[in-house]
């Protein structure tokens, strides 16, 4: 999930759909897409550099506010959450 690079950002912005000519598409065409506009939600980022967690509990309320965002969003779990390149930081759920 690599959601150690998002530290230290004062807001998350997703993308939830796009506007091409006005109309509210949920993909990215790969046609003509110069009238293509991005629709942003912002989730509250975190301060704290989570690399040097050893558990996820350990992890700011916005990381787990993240994780519950998309998963609602994609009706998917997440199982595997890393925090760094190295093995023992990633979690599982």
């Amino acid at each position: 999930m690599k959601s150690d690079v998002l530290s230290g950002i004062d807001k998350i912005k997703v993308c939830t759909h796009y506007l091409n000519n006005n109309d509210k598409i949920d993909y990215l065409p790969f046609e003509d897409n110069t009238n293509l506009k991005p629709v942003y939600k912002e989730l509250k980022g975190w301060e704290m550099n989570i690399m040097n967690i050893n558990d996820l509990s350990e992890a700011p309320k916005e990381v787990h506010d993240y994780i519950k965002y998309l998963e609602d969003e994609l009706q998917v779990p997440i199982k595997i959450i890393s925090v760094g390149p190295d093995r023992k930081q990633t979690f599982f759920r």
